[in-house]
């Protein structure tokens, strides 16, 4: 058999194997993040979000379209399966190529030994990445991450092809069949394709440019290296930004130009692109052939392969027409695609020039008030914003835009003026975009601590200082902020760089590939969570502390994979020799591996605090490190030359080593990549579905509360009827427009706003103010607006009107005996002020504060004096005052919201404003019994005729679009659907009815009820109902089913609601059943299979005991303490002795202890240098504040004649153990470092900032507990470990010296 045949035939049999991996180890159903988006939008040919698949949307539309609904997504799975299998054959493919040339350039033949050790080397290093870590994780989900490796993949294969034939060719080879160009041709289609799956595709054209340049010249210099350098780069930028956005930019400005300027009729502009277009293309094209001109030849046909393959985003604009049910940004014409393209809703990070966190903007100052704008013209304008609309226009200025003319037509009838409507694209965003995007008056070079923008800002800050060392009282001398504290200095800039970037964001993630992972729990910096390890105990150690003694949540965790460094070293061999062979081959993957990772790393500039790990993004880098290891094993081979004559026996050796690396990489990651039979996200779907009504409206927040969602309605067409809303979304004008709609079984919202108001930027929707009265009067607004807003006011509260007049009148003759008046009029101002008119409260109350605002224009004029903080008295008595009486009728408060006669004119612009913070919803029970928001056996007492709830105007000065839709839906629906939320804090609105008791949990929604009855937070029936009959788990509890850390998010959920759920039924007598709850959801998710383990955060008092809650915060030394928690289950030993059943405590008690004392051990084991790090010790308090919790419901059954069982004794020795032994072992050992250190006081250092930590922590939850005395106050450096009750306590660190930056602290 030929040499090719063998390569093809060992090429398809790899790719076998790999599929049977894939297919084997596929999830059974969607998974979680993007993956439902992605099959709901390959399922039906859908439009997911920006910038778009399609191609992956066709190929999956393709695969499943034999499928049952319920196995589309295992289809859809599939297709990722194999595209992985297919990425695995053209690595071989490409390994034998570069293997081959290798052997023929050291003059050797292609038979026996050789060959064999070419494909077996070739084998190996595929095989290897058939079983890498991050690969596999792609490879058997519906995303598009694995497809984009297959692209990436065959075009390095073709350009490898290329070369090959262009050497022949230059060798003088007569083979008929040698053309290889027709490489480079098919290189532009599949670029072109892939841009229609991910763009990491492309990130191949450097190494294809050097291919090139390397065939194409005899002799290589520096100058012809840089050049192809650059010209490579542009290319990849003229790919990026000129044929990607950028074609579709000259389209959009050719259509609005043709459609705004000419007149002429929609789509001219685009149609007259794309015939220049062509016709460009054709003549360059023919022109090039006629003249022999082969380089402009080749480069103009590879451009229009390119564009060829780009072309399937045509279906994105061809499915967008069809208003399909997920259409994310309606893309239905090529003004609004580019948009969609240009990913503008995403933003962009800086990358060569840029702020740091806290620049000053330019024309911002610096003022006692803080930083001050006081001059945007050097901002940059943003991007135009073109809607095709029906525009109404008067003397030529656009005054409104409707997406229909009826509704102009409607809108004309209503207002008077010499209006007329044109169809033409409608600029949106033109009031705002001029000047609306920051520049900045202090920048640096490289920019990558930028974000002090938006609701994470204070987090960034924080993490940006620990990852870049800065401090800002360092005395660093660099330029202030607009914080008031200095900027970082570059050097800090670079240290974040390479510590979090480069190592924490790359780095460990490829060692992840080819060393071992620690875990599968998301890390953020600290030593005991998704680090990577090797199984070398001395070099984990070093860097990792104890691994003898490792945690349960790491020697229990089927992430925890040890590969010893073995796929590093073959790599690493391979690398050197392949240098020393090829060196321009090996160049070109080192080019291709640094283009898929770190420059990745360069121009993604993260944040810090990633909601999800990232590692599958630089899958294409690992990709080209991992052909280092098929060429490492032919470096065994060639090396035992000098040892062995016999070349077939070479290849055998240097195969079976080589061998190792993929069978160890199989045997380790097989546990934790095998997803089959894993079902959570779609039981997940399932569950928040059961949860509503029907016909019910349950709004979301993110993507795990989304998605599977997403898909179960539009695939499977389980519970259509629920319109789930996604709030992110609901910012946009085109979302809410969908939610206007029918879909399926699922009514349209009951949303009254007009299309042209919702309308971003341009619709006076995107913020809603809250405007008390004094701030109102400030505005000097109409009167006609004055008395709209107290009428509303009055109408739902005349007594409390009354009431509340007669209570200023009484409080503002005290605060006027501070008031001295220097005039007769200012005295008579004041009597008048004090004295209302309650028959007439409207215009007494206009009349009153434009006294007050008189008042205080006389105290400017120097006739009033305000004493004793009396002017701030007064100001603050007005509040009280129209408090008293604020709350408004809901339905009336969004229609007065929806009346643009209602908006206030400040500085040109118009804004809209709620006539009140307080909102009373008024309950149609009849509608709220007929759809089942009310129970027919429901008590009449308990429910309230209206729900009263009410915002905090501190906390919420204005409601942004999603808030107000939602707030416009609850209005307008009469109780008529039941309303759900997926979380009872996910936004401002639910917080206001969740603070009045009136969102009640039903399992894993939360539901709006106007039932007042304890318990006030939860639906006790509804939600036993939901979680012991409705409800759906999978198969958690065969340990063969992985359950993973994104999985295990949800799980500490369930178990948390299960908790709950028994704790409300103990405390309404129902003890069988609470015990019954408890014991179902450890069937379901037993603590050998289910890990009782996540991210350590602060106890959330919402998913906990409320019999913990004397517990879950509390005073020590004057600081306010929260403990911190990482699972769920020693809760659950808590609830079952309360509820009389200890051997159950004990029994489940004894599992989680054993547990706890492999994380003392670690602490125990570790160095202090580990054991004292303030982010590793949060995993130490967090168990010790959980084993101080069994301990105290141990004792109190204790109190009432239980005896000491073998656990309780186990429990109290492992205390002992850890205050006695552990802990004065750790703090001697930072005491050491503090001194050695140099660090003179407590909280002055690394090392005894740690210890101050730790101590206040240990010592809170000690003393807390009962488990040691009363502290006496020691100012020392190093105070002695807080001890039990037989340990003399004298060395707990004094009140106020705890850090108030920790973010523990609360």
């Amino acid at each position: 058999m030929t040499y090719s045949k063998w390569n093809t035939y060992l090429g398809w049999l790899i790719f076998a194997i790999a599929s049977a991996v894939y297919l084997m180890t596929i999830e059974s159903t969607a998974s979680l993040w993007d993956c439902g988006e992605y099959i709901t939008a390959a399922y039906k040919l859908e439009v997911g979000h920006p910038p778009g698949a399609p191609l992956f949307m066709v190929l999956g539309r393709l695969f499943s379209f034999f499928a049952a609904p319920e196995n589309v997504a295992v289809y859809i799975n599939a297709l990722s399966a194999i595209s992985s299998s297919l990425t695995i054959l053209f690595m071989f493919w490409s390994l034998t190529l570069l293997i081959k040339k290798i052997v023929l350039k050291q003059g050797d033949s292609l038979t026996g030994g050789n060959q064999i050790a070419i494909f077996s080397a070739a084998a190996i290093g595929a095989l290897a990445y058939t079983f890498s870590d991050s690969f596999w994780f792609s490879a058997v989900e519906g995303e598009v991450y694995a497809m984009a490796s297959l692209f990436t993949a065959v075009i390095f294969w073709a350009i490898l092809k290329w070369d090959e034939e262009m050497e022949l060719t230059q060798h003088g080879s007569k083979l008929s069949d040698l053309r290889p160009n027709r490489w480079l041709l098919l290189i532009f289609f599949m670029l072109g394709l892939a841009i229609g799956v991910h763009l990491l595709g492309i990130l191949v054209v450097p190494a294809i440019g050097y291919t090139i340049y390397f065939r194409t010249r005899e002799e290589v210099n520096i100058k012809g290296l840089l050049l192809t350098g650059i010209i490579s780069v542009v290319a990849l930028g003229f790919i990026q930004e000129a044929i990607i956005p950028g074609s579709i930019a000259m389209a959009s400005n050719f259509e609005v130009s043709f459609v705004n300027s000419l007149g002429l009729p929609f789509y001219s502009g685009t149609i007259f692109f794309f015939v220049l277009l062509v016709a460009a293309c054709l003549y360059v094209v023919r022109y090039a052939h006629k003249t022999g001109k082969t380089i402009l030849y080749n480069a103009m046909m590879g451009l229009v392969m390119l564009l060829i393959g780009y072309g399937s985003f045509a279906v994105i604009v061809i499915r967008s027409n069809a208003n399909t049910p997920l259409d994310e940004n309606d893309p239905e014409n090529l003004v609004t695609l580019h948009s969609y393209l240009k990913r503008e809703q995403y933003g962009s990070a800086p990358i060569l020039s840029g702020p740091y966190w806290n620049s000053l903007r330019n024309g911002e100052e610096m003022t006692q008030d803080g930083p001050k704008i006081l001059d945007r013209s050097a901002w940059k304008n943003l991007s135009a914003y073109y809607l095709r609309r029906f525009v109404v226009t008067e003397n030529d200025i656009e005054v409104k835009a409707f997406a229909t003319e009826k509704e102009a037509q409607n809108w004309i009838r209503n207002n008077k003026g010499a209006y007329s409507i044109e169809e033409k694209y409608y600029e949106s965003n033109a009031s705002i975009r001029e000047n609306a995007v920051a520049t900045y008056a202090q920048t640096t070079f490289f920019p990558r601590m930028y974000n002090g923008e938006g609701s994470s800002a204070g987090l960034h800050k924080q993490l940006y200082a620990k990852w870049s060392g800065y401090d800002e009282n360092d005395g660093a001398s660099t330029e202030i902020g607009r914080d008031g504290k200095r900027l970082p200095t570059f050097g800090e800039n670079l240290t974040y760089f390479f510590r979090y970037q480069v190592n924490w964001m790359y780095i460990r993630y490829f060692m992840w590939n080819f060393a071992g992972r620690q875990n599968d729990l998301q890390g953020h910096g600290d030593n005991m969570h998704g680090n990577w390890i090797s199984g070398i105990s001395f070099l984990d150690e070093a860097r990792l502390g104890s691994q003898e003694h490792a945690p349960y949540f790491t020697t229990n965790n089927p992430g925890r994979n040890t590969y010893f460094m073995l796929p590093l070293i073959l790599a690493l061999i391979g690398l050197v020799f392949h240098y020393r062979k090829t060196p321009k081959d090996a160049f070109i993957i080192t080019l291709a591996f640094i283009f898929t990772g770190l420059a990745i790393v360069v121009y993604l500039n993260q944040k810090p605090y990633e909601p999800r790990e990232r590692d599958y993004a630089y899958s294409g880098s690992f990709y080209f490190f991992a052909m280092w290891i098929g060429i490492g094993v032919y470096a065994i081979y060639d090396l035992l030359k000098k040892y062995l004559a016999d070349s077939n026996v070479r290849a055998g050796i240097a195969t079976v080593l080589g061998l190792i690396v993929p069978v160890l990489m199989g045997i380790q990651n097989w546990d934790d990549h095998d997803r089959s039979g894993k079902t959570s996200a779609r039981d997940l779907a399932h569950n928040y579905l059961e949860s509503c009504g029907k016909n019910g409206i349950l709004f979301t927040n993110g993507d795990n509360d989304t998605f599977p969602l997403w898909y179960l309605q539009e695939v499977e067409g389980k519970r259509t009827d629920v319109r789930v809303c996604n709030l992110s979304l609901m910012g946009t004008d085109w979302y809410t427009n969908q939610m206007k709609l029918k879909t399926y079984a699922s009514d349209p919202l009951p949303i009254k706003f007009r299309e042209d108001q919702i309308l971003m930027y341009a619709g006076n929707t995107d913020q809603i103010y809250f405007m008390p009265l004094l701030q109102l009067f400030s505005q000097n607004p109409s009167d006609t607006l004055i008395k709209k807003v107290l009428n509303l006011r009055l109408k739902h509260n005349p007594s409390e009107a009354k009431m509340a007049a007669g209570y200023f009148d009484q409080r503002a003759r005290v605060i006027f005996a501070d008031v001295l008046a220097k005039t007769p009029d200012a005295e008579a101002l004041k009597a008048q002020i004090a004295s209302t008119d309650s028959t007439n409260m409207i215009a007494a109350t206009i009349d009153k504060y434009q006294k007050v605002f008189s008042l205080y224009e006389a105290a400017r004029n120097g006739q009033v004096e305000f004493k004793n903080n009396s002017a701030q008295d007064l100001q603050d008595l007005l509040d009280q005052f129209e408090r008293i009486w604020s709350a408004v009728d809901f339905s009336e408060a969004m229609a007065f919201v929806r009346d643009d006669a209602n908006m206030i004119t400040d500085e040109q612009n118009k804004f809209s404003f709620f006539p009140s913070t307080k909102f009373a919803l008024k309950v149609n029970k009849a509608n709220a019994l007929k759809s089942g928001v009310l129970s027919a056996k429901t008590k009449a007492a308990n429910i309230v005729d209206e729900i009263v709830f009410e915002f905090d105007p501190e906390r919420n000065q204005a409601l942004s679009r999603e808030e107000v839709m939602m707030m416009d839906v609850v209005a307008n629906n009469n109780w008529e659907r039941g309303i759900y939320f997926s979380s009872n804090r996910g936004s401002s609105f639910s917080i206001a009815l969740l603070s009045a008791g009136y969102i009640k949990q039903v399992g894993m929604a939360y539901a709006l009820s106007p039932v007042k009855q304890e318990p006030m937070l939860m639906d006790v029936n509804l939600m036993e109902k939901n979680m012991l009959e409705r409800y759906i788990f999978g198969d958690m509890a065969n340990p063969n089913v992985l359950t993973d850390y994104y999985a295990r998010r949800h799980t500490i959920q369930y178990r948390s609601n299960f908790l709950l759920l028994a704790e409300q039924l103990y405390s309404l007598g129902r003890k069988a059943e609470a015990v019954k709850v408890l014991d179902r959801s450890m069937q379901l998710m037993p603590a050998e299979t289910v890990m009782d383990y996540g991210d350590i955060n602060p106890v959330d008092p919402f998913n906990s005991l409320n019999y913990n809650k004397a517990h879950n915060q509390f005073s020590y030394q004057g600081q306010e303490i929260r403990p911190l928690n990482g699972g769920i289950l020693h809760e659950f030993v808590q609830l079952y002795y309360l509820l009389g059943q200890n051997k159950k405590a004990e029994a489940l008690g004894q599992k989680i202890l054993d547990n706890y004392k492999t994380v003392i051990a670690y602490f125990e084991h570790s160095s202090v240098e580990f054991a004292g790090n303030a982010d590793n010790a949060e995993d130490l308090i967090a168990v010790t504040d959980a084993m101080l919790k069994m301990r105290t419901s141990f004792k109190e059954q204790s109190s009432n004649g239980a005896k000491a069982s073998a656990f309780s004794k186990d429990l109290e020795r492992t205390i002992q153990s850890l205050y006695k032994k552990v802990l004065p072992r750790i703090y001697t050992g930072l005491e050491q470092a503090a001194n050695e250190n140099g660090e003179m006081g407590m909280g002055e250092g690394a090392y005894s900032s740690q210890l101050l930590n730790l101590q206040t922590y240990m010592g809170a939850l000690a003393e807390h507990h009962g488990l040691i005395k009363a502290p006496v106050v020691n100012r020392q450096l190093a105070p002695t470990a807080p001890a039990p009750e037989s340990i003399d306590m004298n060395a707990l660190p004094a009140p106020g010296q705890a850090q108030d930056t920790n973010p523990m602290m609360q």
